[in-house]
């Protein structure tokens, strides 16, 4: 059983996230439809193509700067809010990983952490405001939780995708504030928001990849 991630690993869960969502994509397109653009699956199916196919180009980097160059591309690559918003979160999330050639459990807290930081200082929102946060926040606090139980690092992130599935479901009560849903008021309640699960998606990501 991996306790630890290498380069070669983290490029497989990219593509893993990649097949996610393009798989899902019709999926997220439909629940953008009802509170945005329509257009967040294709955003992500795109952005993470893109990021695969970028990866040859980058051979010499280490598991920081393999997700650096992948924030670049993904910048480059879409330019709505989400693509900005993930872009974003993957650079501050690489950069938290500074020198690392493998990855612990708690690294991949770190990582975690540090894309919610990016995303909350570049998004202006918080928990409750019914976007990609109530998944990606409760995921880190039960990976938090779940390395403190001294968990593997497949239960680490299995805890955190669980959390963050929970956390999906609870946008749907919620109403919200930002971007274009933001305008909804009263009337996104009810909704699923396509954002939240973005984020469950991602970590989704790691989860088939560890098996």
């Amino acid at each position: 059983m991996k306790e630890l991630l290498h380069k070669s690993d983290i490029i497989q869960i990219l593509e893993a996230i990649s097949k996610i969502m393009d798989d899902s994509k019709d999926e997220l397109c439909r629940l953008d439809g009802a509170l945005g653009d329509g257009d967040i699956g294709l955003t992500m199916s795109k952005g993470f193509k893109a990021i695969v196919s970028n990866i040859p180009a980058i051979p010499d980097e280490d598991i920081s700067g393999l997700f650096v160059k992948s924030a670049l591309v993904m910048g480059d690559t879409v330019a709505s809010t989400m693509g900005t918003l993930f872009s974003t979160a993957l650079l501050r999330g690489g950069k938290a990983l500074s020198g690392k050639t493998e990855l612990s459990g708690e690294d991949l807290i770190l990582f975690i952490e540090a894309m919610i930081k990016g995303i909350s200082d570049r998004g202006k929102a918080q928990v409750g405001d019914k976007t990609i946060l109530d998944a990606l926040v409760p995921a880190a606090e039960a990976m938090v939780l779940a390395n403190r139980e001294q968990a593997t690092l497949k239960e680490i992130i299995s805890k955190g995708y669980e959390a963050a599935e929970s956390g999906v479901a609870k946008t749907i009560a919620m109403q919200s504030k930002h971007g274009r849903a933001g305008r909804y008021l009263e009337r996104s309640i009810g909704l699923q928001d396509p954002g939240a699960t973005v984020g469950a998606l991602f970590l989704k990501g790691f989860v088939n990849y560890l098996g």
